[in-house]
């Protein structure tokens, strides 16, 4: 075996790091500021982390040994990117969720409290922008618990990286996903703190860790988190025809929900549950959504990588009867005097 094919896995990471990294870069030069672009591209190398599985395979090593030395990598990168900020602050987040818990705690809805948030942003490469800003909390309510109070918006990025790797621990069997899940790339979003990663980590412990009642109560827990689990979870049941599970879990959703509804009714449904288009929401500004939004925005690339990995069988075997289904329309015989 050559040494480059021995090392491939391990080359290839680096190349893809250097050919984000480097283009990234020169779109700040040029726009001299971060833009969406950015997003965009280190958005298409996460969804590209599913070329190391094809590189493990073509190397002829053992997975399970190239993924310890993929997650160590990762670590590295990601404990490094919190220690000292470089390629880290690509979203508010850490910094606003503190914030929100302690607009919470003071008898404020942060649904309807504008947080006012100044921070320095260095994001993915060497460049330095300071942000200011006014936000209002449009996720689920429960998601504004998961941190640990006191620690900053450094302790919101550890709370993060924790997850990201408890979700790799969890998929350590499954070779797709869990070689996918360990680039560096999918490091540095849990690094930057997006609130993605503590959802990610219970809706797969509901999925792939726990089992029974407790799967089911993890699931539940879910659906007062961040509004991608409760798509996900009801796409899945209806995907599965099963419209019981559909139902509740627009019910559960709703009920979480419920306490701000009473306090503030326009404050959780504008923001939370509708994105500013529901009905008596023309007045709310920084919840309404535009289809950009679907595109520079990193951790959405994650989700896709995340549900690809995970459902590539089911995904495939969708795929496969849909195929064979048109093939026979297609190939129909036709009926006299059709």
């Amino acid at each position: 075996m050559t040494l480059a094919r021995r090392y491939l896995p391990e080359g290839l990471v680096a190349l893809m790091v250097a050919a984000t990294a480097l283009p990234s870069y020169a779109a700040f030069r040029w726009y001299g500021q971060a833009t969406g672009l950015q997003s965009i591209i280190w958005g298409v190398a996460t969804l590209a982390s599913v070329a190391v599985v094809w590189a493990v395979r073509r190397s002829g090593e053992d997975w399970r040994r190239e993924l310890r030395l993929l997650f160590l990598a990762s670590a590295t990168i990601g404990l490094f990117s919190i220690a000292t900020g470089l390629g880290n602050n690509a979203t508010d987040e850490p910094h606003a969720m503190p914030g929100f818990l302690s607009e919470l705690v003071g008898g404020h809805d942060p649904y309807t409290t504008p947080l006012s948030l100044t921070y320095s942003v260095h994001a993915l490469s060497l460049w330095s922008n300071t942000i200011v800003g006014s936000y209002h909390y449009v996720y689920l309510p429960l998601l504004v618990f998961l941190q640990v109070p006191g620690t900053g918006p450094v302790g919101y990025e550890l709370l993060c990286f924790a997850c990201w790797g408890g979700m790799v621990y969890l998929l350590r069997n499954d070779e797709v996903a869990s070689l996918a899940l360990s680039t560096p790339f999918v490091a540095l979003i849990a690094a930057n703190g997006f609130t993605d990663l503590p959802v990610l980590f219970v809706v797969t412990l509901s999925l792939r860790g726990w089992t029974g009642p407790k799967a089911r109560a993890v699931e539940y827990l879910s659906l007062g988190l961040k509004q991608f689990a409760n798509a996900f979870w009801l796409v899945y049941y209806l995907i599965r025809r099963d419209l019981v599970r559909s139902a509740i879990v627009l019910a559960v959703t709703v009920a979480f929900a419920a306490p701000f509804l009473v306090w503030h009714p326009t404050g959780v449904w504008c923001e939370a549950l509708t994105f500013g288009v529901g009905y008596g929401c023309a007045s709310v500004s920084n919840s309404t959504q535009t289809v950009s939004a679907l595109y520079t925005h990193w951790n959405y690339y994650l989700w896709v990588l995340w549900v690809g990995v995970l459902f590539r069988k089911e995904i495939r075997a969708r795929w496969n009867r849909w195929r064979e289904a048109a093939g026979r329309w297609t190939h129909r015989p036709r009926a006299q005097g059709e």
